[in-house]
């Protein structure tokens, strides 16, 4: 089915100079992000049917997800330190927990954080590591997980109307997805594993910087 890509996203001044500062920033410092750059470290981007809405999708409704995001989580944690935790894993930090997926939906579009070590369908592109290599918890920050959204939307929503994720967190075990609403991956994620009261340490020590 050919793809069908509706009017660009109209945004506001704000958000398009803040995608501009941020790629050139974290091209530039790559410390900025708090971890080490790779190739999955950066935003991935695909035209693939099985991320969109049966092969279209509105880049203005992901730009309201965005600002759903913004206005909920964001606001309330801010620059907090916070762990994150797959379904049914246990802390291991004295940190305030979150538990993933979460999902900002607007319309067609939804931004969906979610942990590395929950989807086990190989169908991400770009992806370095098997779901196994993921830790079931992560260190991270609402501030940095915003300003990842906003890169995969300016990199790949607005500037090549496609959708796509990134790879974030201490230890590069959480994940950032702009997808379709009725999309095949977002269903594929909403279907995470669930762990019980298993964990996977990795070996990791989370209080590390």
């Amino acid at each position: 089915m050919a793809r069908t890509y509706l009017m660009p996203p109209s945004g506001s001044l704000r958000l398009t100079l803040f995608y501009c500062a941020f790629v050139f920033v974290t091209q530039a410092h790559p410390a900025f992000l708090n971890t080490t750059l790779s190739d999955e470290l950066h935003p991935q981007c695909t035209d693939s049917n099985d991320w969109m809405n049966a092969g279209y999708f509105n880049p203005n409704h992901c730009l309201d997800a965005l600002n759903k995001l913004e206005d909920t989580d964001f606001k309330l944690y801010k620059s907090r330190d916070i762990e994150f935790l797959a379904p049914g894993a246990k802390s291991r930090t004295d940190l305030d927990t979150v538990r993933l997926p979460r999902r900002y939906t607007s319309e067609g579009c939804t931004i969906i954080i979610a942990m590395l070590s929950t989807i086990t369908e190989n169908f991400l592109p770009g992806q370095v590591r098997q779901a196994d290599e993921y830790s079931h918890t992560d260190r991270s920050k609402f501030s940095y997980l915003w300003s990842i959204a906003a890169w995969v939307d300016g990199s790949c929503v607005s500037k090549a109307s496609m959708l796509g994720w990134c790879a974030t967190g201490a230890h590069s075990s959480i994940g950032i997805f702009t997808v379709g609403t009725k999309s095949k991956v977002n269903r594929i994620i909403s279907s995470g594993l669930l762990l019980g009261n298993t964990n996977r340490s990795a070996g990791w020590n989370l209080h590390a910087s």
